[in-house]
């Protein structure tokens, strides 16, 4: 039997390696993501410990200098928090787009494969179809060099 080649390996070895690249990074697209998020619980738990302690020296009470340094103080944090929410929207969008960019790397490799396949199928029935012919060519060979023989000893 003729070995199978798959005229499209090289093809096919580059989309795996595609799809192991956008595998890393959407990988890393999600280490990112959850990166920009613990930054921005850290940021609001700031804010909080913040406007906290702000509650706690009104109750005390508090200079209008050290209230404006707390307020300036509640207004950074907050800017802050604004900015790393926004970085976190984005490193969420960034990994969607990696998610969809694995996904269809991966689509397309798996559809080649599936084209392999069915072509490694093919492949073996026309083998298979081509060594029955044969062995029906030998036979067919065989039984008309006997069968000549047969049949003039069966006639006379």
């Amino acid at each position: 039997m003729k070995a199978f080649r798959f005229r499209l390996e090289s093809l096919l070895h580059l989309r795996n390696l595609t799809r192991e690249r956008c595998l890393k990074e959407y990988a890393y697209a999600i280490t990112e993501r959850r990166r920009e998020e613990e930054r921005c619980e850290e940021l609001a738990d700031r804010l909080a410990k913040i406007e906290i302690s702000v509650a706690t020296r009104r109750e005390e009470g508090i200079s209008g200098h050290d209230q404006d340094i707390f307020l300036a103080s509640i207004d950074h944090a907050k800017e802050a928090l604004g900015k790393q929410r926004e970085a976190t929207r984005q490193a969420l969008a960034e990994e969607e787009r990696k998610r969809i960019s694995y996904l269809k790397s991966d689509m397309d490799e798996k559809t080649l494969l599936r084209l392999k396949e069915r072509r490694k199928e093919e492949h073996q029935r026309d083998q298979e179809t081509k060594e029955e012919r044969a062995l029906e060519d030998m036979i067919g060979v065989r039984y008309s060099l006997i069968s000549p023989t047969e049949i003039s000893y069966e006639t006379a």
